[in-house]
């Protein structure tokens, strides 16, 4: 009985003192991240019924070290496509709020983002080619896409690792100042308007509670409802 009682105290005991020595990470409140603003053009007048000059011209991101989030927003505040990438999982979360209703999506590692249209076997010709953008040195791309080729740039100044697992582009290790996207039916091109390095509430990165979790069946299925051509 003894000797039940002396292995139950010790059990407890390297139970208490393993506990006690576990590490529990803290999310610093604030990080520093490199913040940019996209003018998004549209390459179509219409999406679905919706004229696109309607559709928002701007999109806002963050690259920290550990997570990209961008996010386009307005349709009268509406519509919110928000995408937060965890870089150290490599995967990216997609949150829709589309007059109050919230989901949200998480891929699986590797996954593009729900929504996105993925690229047809590309290639990619690097070149010597330069353009100065927001202070830094963009350097231009030629890529080839099914039967599409065209232009893209990219600043290897912003240290960012796989900068680009919210886009098409997860092959290009570098920050996109100049790209194309295509989300549902809408076709893009964002171009870098703003750059500045700032330091940020690290809760720009988490995921709302009050987004409901879907499958990226449903959520793709929402997305094309809004911009399905009629």
């Amino acid at each position: 009985m003894q000797k039940t009682i002396r292995t139950i105290f010790l059990l407890s005991a390297f139970l208490l003192i393993s506990s006690s020595c576990k590490r529990t990470e803290r999310k610093a409140e604030t990080i520093a991240a490199d913040y940019i603003e996209y003018n998004v053009i549209y390459l179509e007048n219409m999406a679905g019924d919706i004229p696109t000059a309607m559709l928002p011209d701007v999109m806002k991101t963050y690259y920290s070290k550990r997570h990209v989030m961008t996010s386009i927003k307005g349709f009268f505040g509406q519509f919110s496509l928000v995408q937060v990438a965890d870089l150290r999982h490599d995967k990216v979360t997609t949150m829709l709020n589309f007059f109050g209703n919230k989901v949200c999506y998480t891929g699986e590692k590797g996954e593009i983002p729900a929504g996105i249209v993925s690229l047809e076997d590309p290639q990619i010709r690097m070149t010597n080619d330069t353009i100065a953008v927001c202070g830094m040195v963009a350097k231009r791309a030629e890529i080839i896409n099914g039967e599409q080729m065209y232009d893209i740039y990219y600043i290897e100044e912003i240290g960012i690792k796989s900068p680009n697992i919210t886009t098409p582009y997860h092959f290009i290790d570098y920050v996109l100042s100049d790209f194309r996207v295509q989300l549902s039916v809408l076709k893009m091109q964002l171009i870098m308007s703003h750059h500045e390095k700032i330091t940020v509430q690290s809760s720009v990165f988490d995921i709302p509670e009050d987004y409901q979790p879907v499958s990226r069946e449903t959520m793709e299925s929402i997305i094309n409802s809004l911009f399905t051509k009629g």
